[in-house]
């Protein structure tokens, strides 16, 4: 049970992770990089990942992002100690339309799948994800957004939220601020996006 919680929560820190970086100057084709600190089954967590974003009309996109995680602290199950990691990614579509001129309403049906791993161990899971949330751009160099999150993993599903605000250094470059909660996991990101 323990490790299906891991591997809900790294799925859920994944969905976490793509939705806080999905938003930006309402453009939907994007690279970025960002950083995660956070708790999954009450294991505190770090890593790194990438993400992206490629409108394919006025109203569809595809999403991606891969997220690499692990313990802060390790763990002695027997005679072997290590920390704990967990890597997965997340792909899916997305369809967004106006609200107003300044709010977007955002969907995204997303698949992902995570590994996790303890010493010689590894657990992989996989499911789905549905979002939908909004995005609002009350200036030209601040975006604020809100989602909410359904995550339906093999035998287990999870349901979370994330808010995040989007400060623009220049109109193709923005830095971001998100929060990600679910019943498994909790997380701070951090990150930096290209406008393509």
């Amino acid at each position: 049970m323990f490790k299906k919680a891991l591997i809900i929560g790294a799925i859920s820190s994944i969905a976490s992770f793509s939705l806080t970086a999905e938003e930006a100057a309402l453009s939907y084709t994007y690279v970025g990089v960002g950083y995660e600190t956070g708790d999954i089954a009450d294991i505190d967590t770090s890593g790194f990942g990438i993400y992206g974003s490629k409108a394919l009309n006025d109203s569809f996109f595809l999403v991606g992002s891969y997220l690499s995680i692990e313990s802060d602290d390790q763990f002695t199950d027997g005679f072997v100690t290590d920390d704990i990691e967990a890597t997965g990614f997340n792909i899916g579509i997305g369809f967004h339309t106006p609200i107003n001129p300044t709010v977007d309403f955002v969907s995204t049906l997303s698949y992902s799948d995570v590994e996790v791993e303890f010493a010689d161990e590894s657990e992989d899971g996989n499911g789905y994800i549905i979002a939908a949330g909004v995005r609002a751009m009350p200036s030209d160099v601040l975006e604020l957004s809100a989602f909410i999150d359904y995550a339906d993993i093999e035998d287990g599903s999870e349901t979370g939220y994330s808010f995040a605000a989007r400060y623009f250094t220049t109109p193709d470059i923005s830095l971001g601020l998100g929060y990600g909660s679910s019943d498994d996991f909790d997380a701070i990101t951090f990150d930096i996006r290209f406008d393509l």
